[in-house]
């Protein structure tokens, strides 16, 4: 009685790489790399733009529905958007006038201009 065995399998070849598809794969790795600094390139200008368009009093245009004011003495950010809320929330005016003018702090100064919402 002889055995039935199964050939064994032949061993898988090895991939060789040509010069051409080197190339290619060399190219293929570039344009990746350089599709990747595009994308974050554009993301950063992105978010740079909408951190410069909250901006400065000057960033804000008049026409776009703000007023300028000049705070005087014995002004608060408070006593500016009561005078200015129209009924809105004062709170909310306080952080709006905070956030499109750019404050670091809540404080303002005799003579600083600031843009509001407008009246």
């Amino acid at each position: 009685m002889s055995a039935n065995t199964a050939p064994a399998p032949a061993p898988a070849a090895a991939t060789v790489l040509t010069p051409r598809g080197r190339r290619a794969l060399r190219l293929a790795r570039t344009l990746g790399l350089a599709l990747c600094a595009l994308v974050i390139g554009i993301v950063i200008a992105l978010s740079s733009g909408a951190q410069a368009s909250a901006g400065s009093a000057a960033g804000a245009p008049a026409g776009a529905g703000f007023d300028t004011v000049v705070v005087e003495e014995g002004d608060s950010l408070w006593s500016i958007a009561q005078s200015v809320s129209g009924g809105q929330d004062t709170r909310d005016v306080v952080l709006d006038i905070v956030e499109v003018n750019g404050l670091d702090r809540q404080v303002v100064h005799p003579g600083q201009e600031l843009a509001v919402p407008g009246r």
